[in-house]
């Protein structure tokens, strides 16, 4: 059983800076790098975290501070240097991403290791409408924003979809890829799997349209069974055996006060 609820007061801003959670599955004591890159297109100042595994009972992740980084513009072959902070973030105000460019990540530790990584900005897909749906399970009523869109003809279409709640941390939701509706009106129901919505929540979504290997990234880390005897990685685009991804992307803020009205059967 469904029924739609009318989500209104909807807006939406420019997508800002934000970075990611990753869990990963850290062996001690190895070295390993751990690069999160999510570059956007209206960033203001983008930012690029660079770790390396540490003792367990330490504290885990600790930041390289003297690596060289830079961001190669495939366009153009421009490149923007990225200047390194205490925390181990990388930080660049003079790039400017574009829509439909490919850009290539190039970073070259101290001890000579070299890392690449190459994205491209896909172009947005506009939403046509957002709602609210609701399912009754059993005897508990589940409640999760929709957004409805038409898919573009070209195939290769992907998403990710991070929500936040009651003013609450901006957290991963979801992936989706266009494989089986190319072309179509899609309908997305964006689903907390750890936190059930309230009716008078206030909610706020990013959708970000990203390229095959953040979606790669993303699906496989939500894929991964933290149970699982043997717990992998996410597939990650980076070269020389490193942890993390490389992406550039573009979205939007999607949010509201939430004011619910239940639409009529």
């Amino acid at each position: 059983m469904r029924k739609i609820l009318a989500l209104i007061a909807l807006t939406w801003i420019t997508l800002v800076s934000c970075e990611d959670k990753i869990d990963l599955n850290l062996p001690e004591n190895t070295g390993q790098i751990v690069i999160t890159a999510d570059l956007m297109v209206s960033d203001q100042q983008h930012e690029i975290s660079i770790q390396k595994v540490v003792g367990l009972k330490e504290s885990m992740l600790a930041p390289i501070t003297d690596a060289e980084v830079f961001v190669r513009s495939l366009q153009n072959n421009r490149i923007y240097t990225f200047s390194p902070g205490a925390n181990g973030v990388y930080t660049n105000k003079t790039l400017r991403l574009q829509e439909k460019a490919s850009y290539q990540l190039y970073v070259k530790t101290a001890d000579g290791k070299e890392i690449e990584g190459t994205s491209t900005v896909p172009s947005y897909v506009d939403v046509d409408s957002i709602g609210l749906s609701e399912r009754i399970i059993f005897t508990d009523t589940i409640y999760y924003p929709t957004l409805v869109f038409n898919d573009p003809p070209e195939k290769g279409n992907y998403y990710k979809y991070k929500m936040s709640v009651n003013g609450g941390e901006l957290r991963f939701i979801d992936v989706f890829d266009d494989k089986y509706n190319n072309g179509l009106q899609v309908q997305h129901d964006i689903i907390d799997r750890d936190r059930d919505l309230k009716l008078g929540d206030r909610v706020r979504i990013l959708r970000q349209c990203i390229d095959v290997g953040a979606y790669n990234y993303w699906n496989s880390f939500q894929m991964i069974n933290p149970g699982a005897a043997s717990p992998s990685n996410p597939i990650s685009n980076l070269s020389n055996n490193v942890l993390g991804y490389f992406s550039v992307s573009v979205g939007k803020y999607y949010e509201s006060e939430v004011v619910l009205s239940r639409s009529r059967p």
